[in-house]
């Protein structure tokens, strides 16, 4: 097994976190590695990672923004639904972490009926670098700290019920959980919440 396009660190970073050594549980981690990275997504509802020349087919809603799914770093071209090219002048990035594209003329609706949903085509270079990709990293130190501790939890907690709350060894009292534990901890949560894209950016200058 190897690690997934989308990991969002790598073997040494848990292995660091882990005090681990020996190349015997690397499987295992990167298993957990891909595991995490791929929940993160998830809960974010989002790519994270980069991607040199990415295309995307984008509804236009009459608003005044466009939304690809990966941060901005530079927009190569726009393709209007009727296949002309739309004048980089005319748009601008507006959040380049949200993937929010702001033209002030608006965006046409793409919903043409209920059948034919023609799309806005954007080409453009964006995500962040991580860790487990070639290149200079520019993936938020927090992002890849909330993947390892994801992976930390699962390497601890091998074996382990997590449906049991507490227990007892001598007294031999079990108590459960009405469900079971959330695979994804509050505090990582907590930090991914403020990378979770905005839909509508309501406040414009």
């Amino acid at each position: 097994m190897s690690l997934a396009t989308n990991a969002l660190t790598d073997i040494v970073t848990c292995e660091a976190e882990l005090s681990l050594t020996a190349a015997a549980q690397d499987a295992l981690l990167t298993r957990y590695i891909n595991t995490a990275s791929q929940a993160i997504e998830n809960y974010l509802g989002r790519p994270i990672v980069y991607g040199a020349a990415l295309v995307q087919k984008v509804p236009g809603s009459l608003d005044s923004w466009l939304y690809v799914d990966r941060r901005i770093v530079v927009i190569t071209s726009i393709v209007d639904p009727g296949g002309d090219t739309v004048t980089a002048s005319d748009y601008s990035i507006w959040d380049a972490d949200a993937g929010a594209i702001y033209n002030s003329s608006g965006w046409v609706r793409t919903n043409i009926s209920t059948t034919q949903k023609d799309r806005y085509v954007v080409t453009y270079e964006g995500g962040w670098i991580t860790p487990a990709q070639v290149g200079t990293r520019t993936l938020p130190y927090d992002i890849e700290t909330a993947c390892v501790e994801m992976v930390t939890n699962m390497w601890r907690q091998q074996g382990a019920d997590s449906n049991i709350a507490s227990e007892s060894i001598l007294g031999t009292s079990v108590s459960y959980r009405a469900t079971p534990t959330a695979a994804m901890p509050t505090g990582v949560m907590a930090i991914l919440d403020s990378y979770k894209r905005i839909d509508n950016l309501w406040m414009v200058p």
